[in-house]
């Protein structure tokens, strides 16, 4: 088990490695317009209610994916830290896993990054930075409300592992960004998964912090 779990957090520290290094700007971003996207929910596909207040942002994880151990998300932290740099900018708050430690779905404040903010800049950093790692044949990208919550999406697809990242923006709290992955071979079996999870996206309140 620890085998899998040092292989596990090997591969989400690679994940956000390219996160760490994009910075936040405090100047003014126009109102977002994007159209208002209605995924189709199964409620039995999704786990229990998930809320980050600093982030004004309730979510469920598909079910089956359980809550990784603080162990684990201070470990995902400290490397995070190690390897990039990682300061207040940018905090794991959840991770799950499935059974078999294949699939996962992680959540990571931004602090200082809101909708109110230059997201237009941020936003063309992040992008770049995926680019630089997979070819532009291997991303899709889109942006849309879920609720009153505004996402941006890039669907990362490779030869080896499939990657749903998003970028999700509420007034004047930190944004959040999700990531969920699996294994190219699993996706047909979860993308009815992580489409309920991304649909329940919700907004749980108009402020953040100060």
């Amino acid at each position: 088990m620890l085998i899998i779990k040092q292989h596990w957090i090997a591969g989400v520290v690679s994940v956000l490695i390219g996160l760490s290094s994009l910075s936040c700007s405090t100047s003014k971003e126009k109102d977002r317009t994007a159209d208002q996207l209605a995924f189709d929910v199964v409620d039995s596909l999704l786990g229990a209610v998930y809320e980050i207040p600093t982030a004004a942002i309730s979510f469920r994880p598909p079910v089956g994916f359980e809550p990784a151990p603080d162990s684990i998300i201070s470990v995902l932290q400290t490397s995070l830290a190690d390897k990039a740099g990682v300061g207040p900018g940018m905090e794991l708050r959840l991770a799950f896993l499935d059974t078999n430690h294949v699939a996962g779905v992680l959540a990571a404040e931004i602090k200082g990054l809101t909708l109110k903010s230059d997201t237009t800049t941020f936003l063309a950093n992040y992008r770049q930075s995926i680019l630089d790692i997979h070819g532009p044949d291997d991303v899709r990208e889109g942006e849309y409300w879920v609720d009153r919550v505004f996402v941006k999406n890039f669907l990362i697809t490779d030869s080896i592992n499939v990657h749903f990242q998003l970028i999700c923006l509420t007034g004047g709290a930190n944004a959040l960004e999700l990531n969920y992955f699996c294994p190219r071979q699993f996706y047909p079996d979860l993308v009815k998964l992580f489409e309920s999870s991304i649909g329940s996206l919700q907004l749980i309140s108009e402020g953040g912090e100060t």
